[in-house]
């Protein structure tokens, strides 16, 4: 049996996480789809702190439990580092395109997003674009070469096109809900690519941590609040999610609506979610292979 063929059957189905999520706990299942509904209003509050932060954390945790940074072969590191590089190409133009969808319904909201795409697309007089400085610290430190690859997994393909949709859309708290998933798993994405370099780093180089020092000042920038490009003592990562959470905790003042805020949540975190289940089947199917 060839690769190919391994690839499409060990792939045909999967559970995605969100769904088993659901199945663990339909209470939150129940009151999502009656907020959707319109049968349950919440406060913004409740639906970043009680729905969306708990479902993200168990799910990433499971996605960490699942993808055993430390232990995986340099295959599998190389892989995931690859797939994910597709969307950190693209994330600052999708940004922009995402706060030009929003400015004329709400101007704070678009620069708030604009904002975002400075930093991630980089600022004339600061730092380069975030996907140039991680694509340089990946050959730097590991030779590892990310540019025009292109996404060999169904979701990672997937997680693209969807996210255009959504930031194309005539409805602003779609793209209030999807663009929340995507900023809301970037720190826990963030630190499993750390765990992932680190492991390849110890592979292919013996070297870890600091003593791959462009990758390791990559991900400071992002996760560490002492960092240069911290604002105000906020990480990136951490400012970035805190600053789209306001307009959901502040939905009612800016006009934004939850069933929709839910939805479009949702859109964007089933692909991110399954972008990682899919690329442990198929690293596993690959490994099995004789």
């Amino acid at each position: 049996m060839n690769v190919s063929s391994t690839r499409s059957k060990s792939l045909r189905k999967f559970s995605s996480k969100v769904d088993l999520f659901f199945l663990s706990n339909p209470s939150v299942h129940q009151s999502l789809k009656r907020v959707i509904s319109r049968e349950l209003t919440i406060t913004g509050d409740a639906l970043v702190d009680e729905f969306f932060t708990p479902m993200i954390s168990s799910i990433y945790y499971e996605i960490e439990r699942e993808v055993n940074a430390e232990a995986a072969s340099a295959y599998r590191a190389e892989l995931v580092i690859k797939e994910l590089s597709t969307f950190a190409r693209v994330n600052s133009q999708f940004l922009k395109r995402a706060s030009h969808s929003v400015e004329g319904f709400c101007p704070e909201f678009a620069h708030e997003l604009m904002r975002n795409f400075l930093e991630e697309g980089g600022d004339r007089g600061s730092l380069p674009a975030h996907y140039v400085l991680y694509a340089g610290a990946l050959i730097r430190d590991l030779d590892v070469f990310v540019n025009g690859y292109i996404p060999q997994a169904e979701s990672s393909r997937l997680l693209l096109w969807l996210h255009e949709i959504i930031v194309n859309s005539h409805c602003p708290s779609t793209i209030l809900g999807g663009y929340y998933a995507t900023e809301a798993v970037a720190t826990a994405e963030t630190e499993e690519l750390r765990r992932l370099t680190n492991r390849l780093g110890q592979l292919k180089v013996g070297k870890t941590g600091a003593d791959l020092p462009n990758l390791d000042y990559y991900y400071r920038l992002h996760l560490d609040n002492t960092h240069e490009g911290a604002t105000q003592g906020v990480a990136v990562e951490e400012g970035h999610q805190e600053g789209i959470a306001l307009f959901i905790r502040n939905a009612n003042r800016y006009g934004f609506l939850m069933p929709q805020i839910v939805d479009g949540f949702l859109q964007l975190l089933g692909p991110l979610v399954d972008q990682w289940t899919e690329l442990c089947m198929l690293t596993n199917a690959e490994s099995n292979l004789p």
